[in-house]
This record gives C-alpha cells, sequence and structure tokens, in this order.
C-alpha cells in the first residue's frame, strides 16, 4: 500500500537574536493542543519550499523575512504517512506578531530556552539545532 507524502517546510525564525514559537491550535493532532511549534506548513502543488516557508510565514505571523539558508532536509516516516520537511533559517524583520486562527499565541525565546517548552511531536525534532546555535543557526 502506497504511503501518502506530505512535504512541508518548517522556519526558524529569528529576531534580535531570539526565535519565534507559536502555540498550536490544532484539530488534526488533538496532542499537540497547546504545545509550542515553529512556523510552517504544506508545500502547494508547483511551489518551491523557499516560496512555501515566506508564504507561510506571513499567513501565520504576518512577518516578512529573508531567507538566510537552508538548514536540512529532514525525512519522518510511520505505518501511514512518509513526511519530508524542508528547514530553514530566517531573519524576520520586525518581531510585531499578528497570529491567524491556527496558533494561540507566540513567543520569542533565546535557543537555550527552547529545551524547555512543550514542544509539538515535530518541533522536538529541531531541538538539536537550538541546542546546538553555534553549528546551526550561525
Amino acid at each position: 500500500k502506497m504511503k501518502k507524502v506530505f512535504n512541508i517546510v518548517k522556519g526558524i525564525v529569528r529576531f534580535n537574536g531570539k526565535y519565534l514559537f507559536l502555540r498550536a491550535v490544532d484539530t488534526f493532532t488533538p496532542e499537540n493542543e497547546g504545545k509550542w511549534e515553529c512556523v510552517g506548513g504544506k508545500i502547494e502543488h508547483g511551489e518551491k519550499p523557499e516560496e512555501t516557508i515566506l508564504r507561510e510565514i506571513r499567513e501565520e505571523t504576518g512577518l516578512n523575512c529573508k531567507i538566510i539558508r537552508k538548514i536540512s532536509i529532514l525525512q519522518q516516516e510511520d505505518d501511514r504517512y512518509k513526511t519530508k520537511c524542508h528547514i530553514f533559517l530566517l531573519e524576520a524583520d520586525s518581531g510585531k506578531v499578528i497570529l491567524s486562527k491556527e496558533h494561540s499565541g507566540f513567543m520569542w525565546v533565546k535557543p537555550e530556552e527552547v529545551k524547555n517548552l512543550k514542544l509539538v511531536l515535530f518541533a522536538s525534532l529541531l531541538l538539536e539545532y537550538f541546542n546546538n546555535p553555534n553549528v546551526y543557526l550561525k
């Protein structure tokens, strides 16, 4: 049986040395409700990952960002799904977030504080980057 493949993007958004986390309002995965995640979403047909991340950030936060670089591509698989996630490091031009209905809160955190957050499932895969900012978040 063919697995459903999801092509998604996640953005690690920086402003003034802090990183943006959004509080999930998640009907699709109830266990994520109220936990923290990085901005992101699904790549639409014909869209480049770079276009997707900038669009998703605008839709979810109202922020304009500049891509600094692609950090990596993470692949995840379970019985039903295969997920390919492009992870970008971005710089925001302001700290003023205007949330969409997808999230109920936001905060800007220092890299060393991320491990104390209750993260959604996928966000915990990004912990390595925040725990080693000199390697990944330069």
